[in-house]
């Protein structure tokens, strides 16, 4: 299932958000393909990619430290099928 999400942070950089979401890319890989991230201002990116294991995702999603860096930085993801 090919997905956008769209993500806004009122309390972080779109580059430290970035950092952080790239310290995860090796536990994303287990789950989606052919990701894509575009930033569309300082505090706003696009991310598209190809989910193959929607549960594995969504257990990575609920993991701590993301939950923890998303309340911290006021990040938002909404998710739509393209």
């Amino acid at each position: 299932m090919k997905v956008r999400a769209n993500v806004k942070m009122s309390g972080c950089t779109f580059d430290e958000w970035k950092t952080f979401y790239g310290s995860y890319e090796a536990d994303r890989v287990k789950f989606v393909r052919n990701e894509t991230v575009l930033q569309i201002s300082d505090s706003e990116a696009e991310v598209v990619f190809e989910i193959f294991d929607i549960d594995g995702l969504t257990a990575l999603s609920k993991r701590g430290d993301i939950l923890d860096f998303e309340q911290q930085n006021g990040v938002v993801v909404s998710i739509e099928g393209t």
